[in-house]
């Protein structure tokens, strides 16, 4: 590849003189590191194509193979069996049916061997089966009458067989040998029905053919069936052939044991059946060999079009040179050339070589990924992760917890679920998590083919679902997000009929996902813009009096490109920190109940001079407030200034918390006529309860805050904002003056305790079921809640994270202290190998 320099003259073909060789300067092309690079890439795949080749026919086949047989043959084992059980079953239903006659009941009163045998013989022709009926009238002690002989009975196992049941002991039909032909036996109890002291036996007695008959498959002869029967022999456990039906290969038989009996029913297949099943099984060599091919075609367009694509970028570096303007660079490890030579370039232009200006040309364009899973059905084979379904909502690790089979089967238990709501269609927003977009294009997909409609609202945050469902006509959607964890997680927070799911229907899409009993049709999609619209909704509700500096850290999260445009229209002035919309949270985890993850606002609100600082979480739906003095503002705290502006216009409104909250709150609340209720933590549980009682407002110490009064009752960071930017910008105080003027308590954070969740629950219910506080009033609504004199402590299970919480507040340090030793002691005395933080 050779390239012209600007200014330099092309050589004339031909005249290959010492003038030219001096013009390459001493550069020669040694090799082709892109052709090498391209076939060791190529040799990369196609090496463990082969191998997985080699592997597949010469392993995993005939594994798949045997796996497969064993299974059929566990299949034919437990049917036949279960057939066999319903017919001994029946039996004893037609037994029971006959000796109920009013013919054997008289005999039974009055227990007449003449009118005996003749009921014998009467319920033999009942069943033709039968070799032989015996009616055995119980004494009055309850026990046949078998003194001096078998009083007719074959052998002692029958008359173990009449003992049994007449001892109302279990006993199952038994089968035996006798004058060298297999019976098998039954007995049955049965009293009169008016006269209870008047019992009987019936003994049923039937021979092989009968019990070859129930060995016998009804679509044609598959195998070898054979009966056993368990007997304890001289010390030892022995399987006895009792019966058998047709013929099997020479492979190991499988078993299964027949229900309320000591038989079971073994199973070889036949050759036929054997090749039938292995023709199910086959290596997918049409697969690997398009694979192959494919990778051959890829390498060569890549050697084709990567080496045109070079030549073109090295062109596109050279010509922008000379030029000022910006130059995007669309091969990174090219940017040092493009630098070097245009800083070579300008030198010589600077000496005198002035060029004119031609603008770079970007010619950058954007790839398309298409997601693979079209469609699951039936039973889901492996099994979801149980992990990943919490208390109100679905969360766990993106590339391993939430393949596309598990989206697409929770999408489409959703979209069935919805449909039996009588909910059409269904709102779906994303968050800017990598993962996100690949769950997206996999839900979208199970919603439309369980027949909902689906309107895409895009990457927003999840207050803008919530608001979707409260604005459109569809009332139920799906936020992907993983709220406030790390990078690597993502999650769904699901609206059925405009109430946010919790833990029943949380379970019951669990229970559809995996049994894959979806709905099916034919969806659509539409795409829809509800920013605009969000926006517009705010501003027409919150009048901001006198305009305010706020620092908005949006964490990288999905408030980013919303956030600062809305506060602008507020009329405030906003200094956007890591605004941009980077799922990869660069620089801070998108945890804001951590405060040592607001150390970068905190700096930014005292820098700036700003009146206060928010941060939002990963999703949204959490905020939290940092004064001017960079205070931060425990949500309890903020649910004072809030409170006060709602109840103080609206008296005798309730407002809910969670059990996480000061009980300062709640006195505040009460001092100003409305009326606290303490909830559950959890956004669902806490929407849930304002329905339920109406309240205007509503909060949790995590940061959830949810105003029904002038708006739609869902937790929103954003309208929070504004709602407090509305508060001060009327008062004569700034932010830090109007905390002061609150009743104030030592407290702590939220404290986590790493605890895993599989044992998180059980724990709590043990420090619930055996702590004792002799001088605190115990509340168990949510973990234990410990009220005090002087304060409170609380530890609770995590419905989000493998953890229990605790959080403590008191009067002074003293009793902060005590009331932490208290429960400290209580916790280590049922956890003792727990690290305890406090």
């Amino acid at each position: 590849m050779k390239l012209t320099l600007p200014g330099k003259k092309k050589p004339q073909p031909g005249k290959a003189s010492m003038e030219e060789q001096r013009s390459t300067h001493g550069v020669n092309a040694q090799g082709n590191m892109l052709r090498a690079s391209l076939l060791t890439g190529f040799a990369v795949v196609l090496v463990p194509l082969l191998l997985s080749t080699a592997y597949l026919a010469l392993l995993h086949a005939p594994a798949q193979k045997s796996a497969l047989i064993e299974q059929v043959s566990d299949n034919y084992a437990a049917q036949q069996a279960r057939y066999i059980g319903d017919s001994i079953a029946a039996l004893r239903a037609r037994v029971e049916s006959a000796v109920r006659s009013p013919l054997a009941l008289q005999a039974i009163a009055e227990q007449n061997p003449a009118d005996i045998r003749l009921v014998e013989q009467a319920m033999l022709d009942y069943f033709p089966e039968a070799v032989s009926l015996r009616l055995l009238p119980l004494s009055d002690m309850g026990t046949a009458d078998l003194a001096g002989g078998f009083q007719g009975l074959r052998n002692h196992i029958e008359v173990d067989l009449v003992r049994r049941v007449s001892n109302n002991e279990p006993a199952e039909p038994e089968a035996y040998q006798f004058e060298g032909q297999w019976l098998a036996s039954l007995a049955q109890v049965t009293t009169h029905p008016r006269m209870p002291s008047r019992r009987a036996v019936v003994l049923l007695t039937v021979d092989t053919s009968t019990l070859e008959a129930m060995l016998s498959y009804p679509k044609g002869m598959v195998g070898e069936f054979v009966l056993e029967q368990r007997v304890y022999s001289e010390g030892v456990d022995r399987d006895i052939r009792i019966a058998h039906q047709g013929s099997g290969a020479d492979v190991e038989a499988r078993h299964a044991d027949v229900e309320d009996t000591p038989w079971r029913v073994l199973f070889a297949p036949s050759a036929a059946l054997i090749d039938e099943a292995s023709n199910r099984v086959s290596p997918p060599y049409g697969i690997l060999t398009l694979l192959v091919a494919c990778c051959l075609a890829g390498f060569f367009l890549a050697l084709q079009r990567g080496s045109k694509a070079l030549e073109g970028e090295i062109a596109r570096i050279v010509d922008g040179a000379e030029h000022r303007t910006a130059l995007d660079v669309h091969i990174p490890e090219l940017v040092p050339l493009a630098k070097n030579l245009r800083k070579l370039t300008l030198r010589r232009a600077r000496m005198g070589n002035t060029r004119n200006i031609v603008p770079a040309v970007d010619t950058h364009t954007a790839a398309s990924s298409n997601t693979a899973m079209t469609s699951v059905d039936g039973p889901s084979t492996h099994g979801l992760p149980p992990n990943i379904f919490r208390a109100y909502d679905i969360r766990g690790i993106a590339d391993t917890d939430l393949d596309d089979e598990t989206v697409f089967r929770i999408g489409s238990a959703i979209a069935t679920i919805a449909g039996e709501l009588g909910e059409q269609t269904l709102c779906i927003g994303y968050d800017g998590r990598a993962s996100s977009s690949r769950i997206k294009g996999v839900l979208e997909k199970a919603i439309l083919q369980a027949g909902r409609d689906v309107i895409d609202i895009g990457l927003v945050p999840t207050p803008l679902l919530y608001f979707a469902t409260s604005l459109l006509e569809a009332k139920s959607g799906v936020m992907i997000t993983g709220s406030h964890n790390p990078a690597e997680y993502n999650g769904m927070k699901i609206v059925l009929k405009g109430q946010t799911v919790a833990e029943g229907t949380i379970e019951k899409i669990r229970n559809i996902a995996q049994t894959g009993r979806f709905s099916k049709g034919t969806g659509h999609l539409i795409q829809r813009d509800v920013v605009s619209e969000y926006l517009d909704e705010v501003v027409s509700d919150i009048a901001i009096a006198v305009p305010l500096k706020i620092v908005v850290d949006a964490g990288n999260g999905a408030t980013g490109h919303i956030a600062p445009a809305l506060l602008e229209e507020l009329g405030c002035e906003v200094i956007p920190l890591f605004c941009e919309v980077d799922g990869r949270f660069p620089n801070r985890s998108p945890d804001t109940g951590n405060e040592d993850n607001l150390s970068a606002l905190v700096r930014e609100v005292i820098s700036n001079d700003a009146d206060f600082g928010v941060a939002y979480d990963g999703d949204g739906d959490r905020l939290v407030v940092v004064t001017g003095t960079g205070k931060i503002i425990r949500s309890d705290t903020l649910m004072m200034i809030f409170a006060r502006d709602v109840v103080t216009r609206n008296p005798g409104a309730d407002v809910v918390y969670d059990v996480k909250c000061s009980r300062n709150l709640a006195q505040l609340i009460t001092g100003l006529g409305g009326r606290p209720v303490l909830w559950k933590t959890g956004h669902a549980l806490m929407k849930e309860k304002m329905v339920e009682t109406g309240a205007l407002l509503g909060g949790e110490f995590s940061g959830h805050v949810f105003f029904g009064e002038r708006w739609y009752g869902f937790d929103d960071g954003m309208y929070a904002t504004g709602r407090l930017a509305e508060i001060l910008s009327s008062q004569d105080q700034n932010l830090d003056d109007l905390i002061a003027d609150l009743p104030v308590a030592m407290s702590t954070p939220e404290i986590l305790i790493p605890v895993s969740d599989n044992e998180k629950f059980s724990l709590m219910q043990k420090f619930i079921e055996s702590a004792r506080f002799a001088d605190g009033k115990p509340n168990n609504l949510d973990g234990l809640r410990v009220d005090f004199q002087d304060g409170w402590g609380l530890l609770r299970a995590s419905n989000t994270g493998p953890a229990l919480t605790a959080r403590f507040e008191a009067g002074d340090e003293a009793g902060l202290e005590r009331i932490r030793g208290l429960f400290r002691e209580q916790l280590a005395a049922v956890a003792p190998d727990l690290t305890i933080p406090f």
